[in-house]
């Protein structure tokens, strides 16, 4: 059975959903870099190591967050192009329920496990 097209209003929930994750994202980034600035300039006296740990987890949940940002931003580019929703590997449609769960797909779950398996990047299609 053919898998069918998103409806415009399926569109118009997923990129609801996404400004919203983003704005919370663009806050949380935005709060953590300048408590990390505030942190780097204050010079208190303990343990470098525990400061250095401390600073390399907040450094990479600041990059989590900014790379989850990055698939958000693509994800509404696609939107705006008209290709979300198709696979960036092979061009079928993800189905629906995918893309609910996890509204920054870019691969279907074929080429998703593909990737995750190891065999290199899958092949952009055009």
């Amino acid at each position: 059975m053919p898998m069918k097209r998103l409806e415009e209003t399926d569109i118009t929930g997923l990129r609801a959903a996404l400004q919203v994750r983003e704005a919370q994202l663009s806050a949380e980034v935005e709060s953590a870099v300048a408590a990390e600035r505030a942190r780097a300039s204050e010079g208190r006296e303990v343990d470098a190591g525990v400061v250095d740990l401390e600073s390399a987890l907040r450094i990479a949940d600041i990059r989590r967050d900014e790379v989850e940002l990055s698939a958000i931003h693509a994800a509404l580019t696609r939107m705006d192009r008209g290709t979300y929703g198709r696979c960036l590997s092979c061009g079928t449609h993800i189905p629906i329920e995918r893309l609910r769960a996890e509204p920054t797909a870019s691969l279907c779950r074929v080429c998703q496990g593909r990737a995750e398996e190891g065999h290199g990047h899958p092949q952009l299609a055009p």
